[in-house]
């Protein structure tokens, strides 16, 4: 019977050591990964930080800049212009907008419109009462002549209240 207690006691004693092990294993792993994943958002953080400062500051430099991408595109076509030049020359295909005004004509707001690539733009519109968006599409003629080829890709209207 005493062996019994002793080989019990033994037992126990070292389902202790064992369980206490494994606490103090398992309670170092979880500091680790705690760190871990501090340091993880902490990154992160840094990263929508810089992403956002880019994006803020990636056209808002001159207005006149295409988006990195189509600047490439663009430079094959062999145009030379500004997004200026563009969004100035787009604002002429007003006729484009299939809606009918109910007060004067409708009109691009140059000041909303933007150069989404070398291809694509997004362009505000409105006659005071009421307005929507148009998306275009335009291409580069052969002879580096920007825009052409100006069509409707999408446009939706919005009701009263839109700005002029």
């Amino acid at each position: 019977m005493r062996f019994i207690k002793i080989a019990l006691i033994s037992l126990l004693v070292l389902t202790v050591c064992v369980l206490t092990y494994y606490h103090f294993d398992y309670q170092k792993t979880l500091q680790k990964s705690s760190s871990t994943i501090e340091r993880m958002f902490k990154e992160m953080e840094e990263v929508e930080a810089k992403a956002s400062w880019e994006s803020d500051n990636s056209q808002a430099s001159s207005g006149n800049d295409f988006p990195l991408y189509s600047s490439d595109e663009l430079a094959l076509t062999g145009f030379q212009g500004t997004q200026q030049e563009v969004l100035t020359e787009l604002m002429g295909y007003a006729h484009l907008i299939p809606y009918e005004s109910l007060e004067g004509e409708m009109a691009f707001i140059p000041e909303e419109a933007q150069i989404l690539t070398h291809e694509w733009a997004f362009m505000p519109f409105g006659d005071g009462i009421t307005g929507g968006y148009l998306l275009l599409s335009f291409k580069v003629d052969q002879d580096g002549s920007y825009p052409s080829h100006v069509k409707v890709m999408e446009h939706y209207l919005y009701g009263e209240g839109f700005k002029k």
